[in-house]
């Protein structure tokens, strides 16, 4: 009887060792059910727009089997989706829609979360700065802000945003005061230019490129490293001999302790998207976002050190309070 006794333990340990196997293998397979976009504000806005488009993206060209939901979980300037996505931790079934209020909510208010809590993804490009003026202005040139023998008015979003930020740093490169005026929008910063309200603005391009096109607006300046692909003719600061780098970067971030499978999956996912000619003509173009992809590790580098610019700079203008 003992050879049959061996033979069943030995047969009921390897099938023990095939069950733990199996189950095993069950755990790590990924994705298990569909793949949740998190929006961080309303229907519509930035963070909507470009985690619709990816999503329709991925349907249309069959980039992955599994199916995609897009939420919406607005409120305290992003606050929400990052307590939802923590929520998450170690569920690579959700991607969050990152922006610049990724990093500036976090430090602007104590919300006991930070960059750092998540997992990078991607950047999938950048909102680029620009210095625009009425075609009226007798600003033609950066130098010509330079030799102002006053104060000049700069229009441009909210306290804090990167306008703001862009606006400091455009007056320390060229070593004058600017009196930055904040407005509620692209919109109104756009009408107090062609009004004459103000000096200067500084904007989104794809906010004015119809009155620069028809020669209402004239641009000085983009804040990007290299020119833009859709503005040619403009130079940079760099360019110019000031060294302004500003733009509201577009990414996506998931929980923090994913998996590195899931993690896999996720970033080849949407590297895929960026690679289609639709993410181009349906979502770069016409919001007027530079492509500017970033994998996983680039993006983690990229997030460390914009968080280190956005503190100094909110730092300067007493916002910092996170």
């Amino acid at each position: 009887m003992r050879p049959f006794g061996n033979l069943t333990t030995a047969m009921a340990f390897a099938s023990s060792v095939t069950l733990a196997s199996m189950t095993g293998a069950m755990a790590q397979e990924f994705p298990s059910r569909g793949i949740e976009f998190v929006a961080g504000y309303g229907p519509g806005g930035g963070h909507d727009t470009m985690l619709r488009t990816m999503a329709r993206i991925i349907q249309d060209e069959k980039l992955v089997d599994a199916s995609i939901n897009v939420v919406n979980k607005p409120g305290g300037a992003g606050a929400t989706s990052l307590g939802y996505l923590n929520s998450h931790e170690g569920d690579g079934h959700y991607l969050m829609a990152a922006t610049s209020s990724f990093i500036t909510t976090p430090l602007a208010t104590d919300v006991g979360l930070n960059y750092k809590d998540f997992t990078p993804i991607a950047r999938m490009g950048i909102d680029p700065t620009i210095l625009v003026v009425n075609a009226r202005s007798p600003i033609e040139s950066l130098d010509d802000i330079v030799s102002s023998e006053r104060v000049l008015n700069v229009a441009g979003g909210g306290r804090g945003q990167i306008e703001h930020l862009a606006t400091l740093m455009v007056g320390d490169e060229l070593g004058v005061e600017l009196n930055f005026i904040p407005f509620q929008g692209d919109g109104e910063v756009a009408t107090a230019v062609l009004s004459n309200q103000v000096d200067f603005a500084m904007i989104n391009p794809g906010s004015v490129s119809e009155f620069i096109e028809s020669g209402r607006v004239r641009a000085i300046s983009i804040s990007t490293e290299e020119r833009a692909e859709a503005f040619p003719d403009l130079p940079t600061f760099r360019e110019q001999g000031y060294d302004v780098v500003a733009s509201v970067f577009r990414g996506v971030v998931a929980a923090d302790g994913i998996s590195d499978e899931a993690k896999a999956y996720l970033s080849d996912m949407v590297e895929k998207v960026q690679e289609t000619e639709a993410w181009k003509t349906t979502y770069l173009e016409p919001n007027g976002v530079i492509p500017g992809y970033l994998g996983p590790d680039e993006f983690e580098a990229y997030l460390e050190e914009t968080n280190a610019l956005y503190t100094g700079m909110l730092e300067r203008l007493g916002l910092l309070g996170g």
